[in-house]
């Protein structure tokens, strides 16, 4: 995919949400297009001028290795053996690596004008060919609500993209994301495809998803629910060559027709009689006998089911009758069916939360061997195991929307849940073993991270609270407070073991910190808002020997500090607004801070501060400094800045023609500066991406190319190095995680 190059002057700044409910702060409004130059200032007061970036070195890229974290909002089978694919809400989508043993992502290539296309509300392969993948991308508060086709004929390593904007709109993290499938491929000629729109009906393509006509199924498919036409599934049996003439669809809402039936290719719809009206479809599948099994609830879920009023029907396509075949009165995300006896079926919940094996509280599961007039409830006898990634052990397997069962080994299924995949070998024992299989799968949204010199990588996690990791590709701890979604983290320069973090909501107080890096964490239980019991969110930093901690919550007016772990606090004064906030690493008096549009310094160790309004930005940028380095900041604004008096002056990078962030790390020698790391553009002609500089900015050379761009920084909206290997540099993600890239040397 070639990425789009950026031709305004300048980009209006914007905001949107993520899956974790967090403002994404990226913005493309400091990128002037402009000539610029590196110049460097050499040692006897001459200089050179070099323009452009470098010739490009190798890169190889990867996830952090955390494990999961997100909604999977669908998983797939296919008749090639070890072939699985999987998609996500927020996260783009993933093909498992048998080889491997693990899940590869899809979606590197997506840039940040389409990060909307990270958003995954359906898929479908054709049966014969499963190289060839289809995508229905589209995320309603990204990219303008841009909705598109993706089209695969190499497995997902490559793909075409169709919009499909004017003619349907979806929302891969919207509520009902995981129904499905809203894309059907004709299994008797898949150059025919149909697909339903959250909002405009129903579509059909004759050239393999080129060009798209519209359908009327003579109803208003538009929902109250925004769920629109939300399943659509092919009779394999009633066509030839051209194409077969039997569909169902089945529209997202209650108390009036909802599931519907054509016999003519999609010319003509009929509801079909006797389906349930109080209740709505989940998911569609064919049993190998031709008749359709049929998961329903109350409301579209994954969350806000009542979970008491839903079913498991059997639809027999041959005299159109509805045989009811629940394991229980509950809603019912998904059911898989042996694909060699068509009476061995697997039924989950979705919604439900009852004890697990694990401790845990989530959705239940059912087989039957007898074609559903009795089922086994799995709850009591099956066990759950980690699958090599530890923080799982304390999590459900919950919001279970979508199965699977392999058709070369039919007592292997799989099952989505909302941190990731959990698979079962065994599901036909007396005692079904479940583990958690989600190795390659990262679909975290970080919001910070922190590369402590000589110490581990921590990081700040939406949703997941965060994890510390002594590298990147190797699996950490989760933060032991499990407190939920993180917003900032920090570690004191000189006592390394001393970090800091805040998040939370208004019901449980938002500030902890650990002094045995991360072997536990106390929470701070005293609010220091006046007006509040309750502090949360926001932004910390912490002095240099660990001793002070600064705050400001997210429901605060400004910066407060305590020198007692919080059992009393003040408030910095000229602080209001600020929402990033570093220490110095060496002199305790200063700490450098910003706003949405303006720096902040103190020189008194917080008691107050000063900004500097000449440093006008549109979006929210983080102050970096060197380690071990007294004074010197380096600031995303009008290009680049580099103060080097404790923030009083700056001087603006010519090498820089724009940059959105900024981070540093580790020289090639310990002789070596620190390298820099920004998502921008050296010059006005180069490509939005990353770059790095190993001689303080005097050239740069881009890190990443048009296969990987990972959607741009997303919420966290920062770029860093590490500061224990040279040449890996770190990028925040709205889906993929931590992304991050090796120098090949």
């Amino acid at each position: 995919m070639k990425a789009k190059r950026l031709t305004a002057l300048i980009l209006a700044a914007f905001t949107a949400i993520t899956a974790a409910g967090c403002s994404d702060n990226t913005d493309t409004s400091d990128i002037p297009e402009e000539s610029s130059g590196a110049v460097t200032e050499s040692g006897d007061g001459s200089s050179e001028t070099q323009t452009g970036p470098t010739p490009q070195s190798e890169w190889t890229f990867s996830q952090a290795a955390m494990g999961g974290g997100g909604f999977v909002s669908g998983v797939f089978a296919t008749e090639e053996e070890g072939l699985f694919y999987a998609r996500t809400d927020v996260g783009g989508a993933y093909r498992y690596d048998k080889e491997a043993g693990k899940w590869k992502s899809l979606s590197y290539w997506v840039s940040e004008d389409d990060r909307g296309l990270l958003g995954i509300d359906g898929l479908a392969f054709d049966d014969e060919h499963p190289n060839k993948l289809y995508l229905l991308a589209g995320t309603e508060y990204f990219s303008n609500g841009k909705t598109c086709l993706l089209i695969s004929e190499d497995y997902g390593d490559t793909f075409e993209t169709v919009d499909l904007t004017e003619l349907i709109k979806v929302h891969g993290n919207g509520m009902g994301r995981g129904n499905g499938e809203r894309i059907a491929v004709d299994p008797s000629n898949s150059d025919i495809i149909y697909i339903g729109g959250r909002t405009g009906g129903m579509i059909k393509s004759t050239d393999g998803g080129k060009t798209f006509t519209s359908l009327d199924m003579g109803t208003n498919t538009s929902t109250s629910n925004g769920n629109g036409i939300c399943s659509i599934v092919i009779d394999p049996e009633s066509g030839d060559e051209n194409g077969c003439t039997t569909l169902y669809a089945a529209v997202s809402r209650i108390q009036e027709d909802n599931l519907y039936c054509s016999t003519d290719a999609g010319a003509t719809w009929k509801p079909v009689e006797g389906a349930p009206l109080g209740i709505m479809v989940q998911r569609m599948k064919y049993r190998p006998d031709g008749k359709i099994m049929i998961t329903y609830a109350d409301t579209e879920g994954p969350w806000n089911n009542n979970r008491t009023s839903g079913r498991v029907m059997l639809l027999d396509p041959a005299d159109g009758t509805m045989e009811d075949i629940s394991p229980a009165k509950k809603t019912f995300g998904d059911v898989v069916c042996d694909p060699t006896d068509p009476n061995k079926m697997v039924a989950c919940t979705e919604n439900i939360y009852v004890l697990q094996p694990n401790g845990a509280y989530g959705d239940e599961f059912y087989v039957t061997t007898d074609g559903g007039k009795n089922w086994k409830l799995l709850n009591d006898v099956m066990t759950m195991s980690d699958g090599g990634i530890e923080w799982i052990n304390t999590a459900s397997m919950h919001w279970c929307s979508s199965m699977c069962i392999d058709p070369n080994d039919p007592n292997r299924i799989m099952v989505v849940s909302g941190n990731g995949i959990f698979a079962c070998d065994n599901i036909w024992d007396e005692k079904p073993e479940f583990y958690f299989n989600s190795k390659g799968i990262e679909e975290t949204v970080p919001l910070e991270m922190v590369s402590i010199k000589g110490g581990k990588l921590i990081t700040a996690i939406g949703d997941y609270d965060g994890f510390a990791q002594d590298d990147a590709s190797e699996y950490g701890t989760v933060h032991s407070s499990v407190a939920g979604s993180m917003q900032s983290i920090a570690a004191a320069a000189q006592a390394k073991d001393v970090w800091v973090k805040c998040g939370g909501d208004s019901s449980t107080p938002g500030l902890w910190y650990t002094e045995d890096a991360g072997a536990t964490w106390v929470n701070v239980r005293k609010s220091p808002v006046e007006t509040s019991n309750i502090a949360y969110g926001g932004c910390v930093a912490v002095s240099p020997d660990g001793s002070v901690i600064y705050w400001a919550p997210e429901n605060g007016t400004g910066v407060y500090y305590t020198s007692d772990r919080g059992k009393t606090w003040a408030q910095s004064e000229g602080s209001f607004g600020i929402k990033r906030m570093v220490c110095d690493p060496v002199n305790p008096d200063y700490i450098y801070a910003s706003s949405s549009g303006t720096f902040y310094v103190s020189s008194d160790g917080g008691k107050s501060f000063e900004a500097n309004r000449e440093l006008a930005v549109f979006t929210l940028t983080r102050p970096i400094v060197e380690p071990d380095t007294e004074g010197k900041v380096y600031y995303a604004a009008m290009g680049l800045q580099v103060s080097e008096d404790h923030g009083k002056t700056f001087k603006r990078l010519d090498s820089v023609a724009g940059c959105l962030a900024v981070g540093l790390g580790k020289g090639k020698t310990d002789d070596d500066p620190y390298t820099i790391f920004i998502w921008g553009r050296p010059d006005s002609e180069d490509e939005l991406g990353l770059y790095w500089s190993q001689d303080e900015g005097a050239t740069w050379e881009r890190i990443n190319d048009d296969q990987h761009q990972f959607g741009g920084p997303g919420n966290g909206n920062f770029v860093y190095g590490d500061f224990n290997v040279y040449g890996r540099c770190y990028m925040s993600t709205v889906g993929l995680g931590l992304v991050y890239g090796d120098l090949v040397q």
